[in-house]
């Protein structure tokens, strides 16, 4: 019996390989691959520098010199090595190619080039003396063919995966990088889409790596989308598994505010030019973007903290991570203080934005505001503010822009005003005011944009919202609620059934609504030749009694703890920003609470005020449970509430961003001094929303007790 060597045996392997190869890669297309054979192919970028190196080796010496100085049985070793890696890289190359996740034409190329070489290796092994010992002619055409077949084809490996500038002469590249401009015009791209493209695309998609033709470093590229029209989110949602999924596997990877804020602005068309101030302040994409805060592309001076300077009335942040400058926000006008303004003096010479809209001022408020030696941007809409208080602030050198609709207009007034300013723009907006009414003052400065709301009573437009003027929403005993609009001639409608009000069958607003028990209450606006108003609602609590004490026996996630316990029962709701600190989050856990009276109490509703903001992952409570003890350590369930209708119900309409009552009544019964109270988010996400699998939020603001 024949002696199988190792020699022989490699000899006999490459033609079990090869041949396979050559079938593979003629039905490639046509096959699929299982979850070992993909794994396999992984290890094809692993191997294949071996071959490379050995057989560029193999061409030069076959090329430059008439034989090799190795000894003979070296040779043959060598020979057959390379041979028998170059046919298992191809392999595995084909098995890797099968994941989809690169250019179809350079793919071709590459695994057909992969065959040549393993062919030619082969070759080698067949027809040894005939090309090494034969003529030289013979010899160096091997060496030649070799090293350009490896050259060429590698090549191609290497645009497949650093793109097809790989290699390429240097040109020049323009890329973009992030605007940290301060501009109060900045659009959602500029502000958030562009800088997450530079942080988790760029690298693959940028100057020098365009795998699949997608190129995102500049607007223009964007738009074109890749070879095939691939456009930025087509593969941003598939499962991390999914060798599509992009970034690929091992990359850094987008987060949930990430992956919302490019779903939500491809939603939008990819609109390049939609700017921040265009979108509604509740838009999920608003609420996103400008909370968005850009990665790190270069040193960044530390900023001081503002922490001491935020309060449940004041907002005031950097523009922008990194920035100097800083925007301030006043809300709830009817806990306004001048001593708000007042304690932003420390920060007078950074603000340079500040929006206190609806809030009641006092002409020693414009004095204050006065001393913003570098305020560029100031909103005064509906502030209760006469024209003449303006001439307090007509000092301000470097204010561009100021808006006071709902303030009446004197045409004498507003000229001398802005003789004495630097404005480049103002809005503003009165009942009877239209355009052509301000065409005078408009001729005096043609230097300043001056813009008048949209009361063009001559065309068919859209309603203003109404506003509902009741900051508080928990009812003690009584709570009087007013309902505003600013244009004449409008007529209010509302309703206290959770029906949609309409203009025929509604009861119309004539006085402060007086409201005892809980109530959502919804109002539209309505008046002959206008499209009527969008819905706003807003809902109030009955709150007879509270607790004597909150006992969290889960903890909510350290970015949204509220004030702990307390934050449920302090009679403050987070209204839409889960991020200003009123909001208790779950999402790894469900929320378990346990209530304790100082003495035995029944109940006979609980009502939860919960956010849903789906785009951000936040979903409707599941379920709550309600359980009750006499002694704080035996409980037995009362009720068990299922809420997961809700969360069905957005399949229909998936971008909701609202807060809603969940109420859980309860049969009258025995009176307990514990109650435990269990709060189920949903586990997985279903499968229409970006993060599917993944569990959702739950967020809680305020329990009633009634």
């Amino acid at each position: 019996m024949k002696k199988i060597t190792a020699l022989s045996f490699i000899e006999n392997l490459l033609w079990v390989l090869n041949p396979c190869l050559i079938l593979l890669c003629v039905f490639s297309s046509k096959l699929s691959m299982g979850a070992w054979l993909s794994w396999l192919g992984q290890w094809h970028p692993v191997v294949l520098h071996f071959p490379i190196v050995l057989g560029i080796g193999v061409g030069i010496n076959c090329f430059f010199y008439e034989k090799f100085t190795l000894p003979t049985i070296t040779e043959k070793y060598l020979f057959r090595l390379y041979a028998l890696f170059a046919s298992l890289v191809a392999i595995l190359g084909v098995f890797i190619s099968m994941g989809g996740r690169y250019d179809a034409s350079l793919l071709i190329t590459h695994q057909w080039g992969g065959l040549c070489i393993a062919l030619l290796a082969w070759v080698l092994v067949l027809m040894e003396n005939f090309i090494l010992h034969g003529q030289p002619l013979q010899r160096k055409l091997y060496g030649l063919a070799t090293i350009i077949v490896i050259v060429f084809f590698t090549h191609k490996g290497g645009q497949l995966t650093h793109g097809k500038e790989a290699l390429a002469l240097p040109s020049k590249v323009q890329v973009i990088t992030p605007s940290n401009k301060p501009d109060s015009l900045l659009t959602v791209y500029k502000k958030a889409v562009q800088p997450i493209l530079m942080d988790k695309c760029v690298g693959c998609h940028g100057g020098d790596k365009i795998k699949g033709d997608l190129k995102l470093t500049s607007i223009e590229f964007i738009q074109k989308g890749g070879k095939h029209g691939d456009k930025i989110t087509d593969r941003i949602h598939l499962p991390l598994a999914d060798e599509k999924h992009m970034p690929p596997n091992g990359k850094k990877q987008l987060s949930k505010e990430e992956l919302s804020i490019l779903t939500k602005w491809m939603q939008l068309g990819g609109n390049l030019n939609k700017a921040l101030r265009d979108l509604s302040k509740e838009d999920s994409l608003y609420i996103l973007a400008s909370k968005y805060i850009a990665p790190h592309f270069e040193k960044i001076k530390e900023q001081p903290d503002l922490t001491k300077f935020n309060s449940n009335y004041v907002s005031v942040q950097y523009e922008y991570h990194g920035a100097s400058t800083i925007h301030v926000n006043f809300f709830q006008g009817a806990f306004y203080k001048t001593a708000f303004l007042q304690n932003l003096a420390p920060l007078q010479s950074a603000i340079v934005n500040i929006n206190m809209q609806s809030i009641p001022l006092h002409k020693e408020d414009l004095a204050i505001l006065a001393s913003f030696e570098n305020l560029e941007k100031l909103n005064l809409n509906y502030t209760q503010l006469k024209m003449q208080d303006l001439m307090a602030i007509s000092g301000l050198q470097k204010l561009k822009s100021l808006s006071i609709a709902g303030m009446p207009i004197d045409a004498t007034v507003l000229t001398s005003f802005l003789q004495k300013t630097k404005l480049k723009q103002i809005q503003l907006w009165a009942n009877g005011v239209k355009p052509k009414d301000l065409d005078p003052v408009r001729n005096k400065f043609p230097g300043i944009q001056i813009t008048v709301g949209d009361n063009l009573e001559d065309s068919v437009m859209k309603l203003n919202k109404p506003i509902i003027e009741q900051d508080s929403s928990i009812i003690t005993d009584q709570i009087h609620v007013p309902l505003k609009h600013f244009l004449k001639g409008v007529t209010i409608k509302y309703t206290l059934d959770d029906s949609e009000p309409d203009s025929i069958t509604s009861p119309t607003y004539t006085q402060p609504l007086v409201l005892t028990k809980n109530t959502t209450l919804k109002t539209k606006v309505f008046k002959s030749g206008w499209l009527a108003s969008d819905l706003v609602q807003k809902s109030f609590y009955k709150s007879e009694f509270s607790p004597d004490t909150i006992i969290l026996l889960t903890q909510p996630d350290p970015k949204y703890k509220g004030m702990g316990g307390h934050t449920i029962i302090d009679h403050e709701l987070g209204e839409l920003n889960f991020g200003n600190g009123k909001w208790l989050g779950y999402s790894k856990t469900n929320m378990e609470f346990i209530m304790q009276f100082s003495k035995a109490t029944a109940l006979n509703e609980i009502i939860f005020n919960a956010l849903i903001n789906t785009p951000s992952y936040i979903f409707p409570i599941q379920n709550i449970q309600v359980e009750a003890s006499e002694n704080g350590k035996e409980f037995h369930t009362l009720q068990n509430a299922d809420f997961t209708a809700i969360t069905k119900a957005y399949t229909k309409e998936p971008n909701i961003n609202q807060t809603q009552a969940f109420k859980v009544k309860m049969n009258k019964g025995k009176a307990y001094k514990y109650y435990k109270l269990t709060l189920r988010n949903l586990k997985k996400l279903p499968l229409w929303h970006p993060g599917k699998g993944t569990p959702a939020w739950i967020f809680v603001d305020e329990v009633f007790f009634n």
